[in-house]
């Protein structure tokens, strides 16, 4: 069974514990929805903090949940971990490639095949 947005967002709170913040505010400014895209907008940017700041071991428990998005996800999560993830992270960015170097084969397998469009 693919992982829905209430499921992806559980995982992504409980295997990293520091993004709690994030989906607490993301709550509270919309309403109590998630609006997945710019959930993953938000996680996108944490996760380069994080890269910034090498903290590797929250960095990696974040990419492997958007990894796991991204390869079990239903439609919208793959979606938005392809498009608010991937795509705007700005894979075309020289600037950016140190921090793709730290993702997982799923994400840099989707940055390549947008590439290739």
């Amino acid at each position: 069974m693919p992982i829905t947005v209430a499921g992806f967002v559980d995982l992504l709170t409980q295997s990293c514990p520091e993004t709690v913040p994030i989906v607490a505010e993301h709550l509270i400014d919309h309403d109590n929805e998630v609006l997945l895209h710019l959930l993953i907008a938000d996680v996108r940017r944490f996760s380069i903090e994080r890269f910034e700041e090498g903290d590797t071991a929250a960095l990696r428990l974040c990419l492997d949940v958007v990894a796991q998005g991204l390869t079990d996800g239903d439609e919208h999560v793959v979606n938005a971990v392809a498009v608010s993830f991937v795509e705007d992270t700005g894979w075309w960015d020289p600037l950016m490639q140190p921090f793709m170097a730290t993702w997982p084969a799923p994400l840099r397998d989707e940055a390549e095949r947008q590439r290739k469009w």
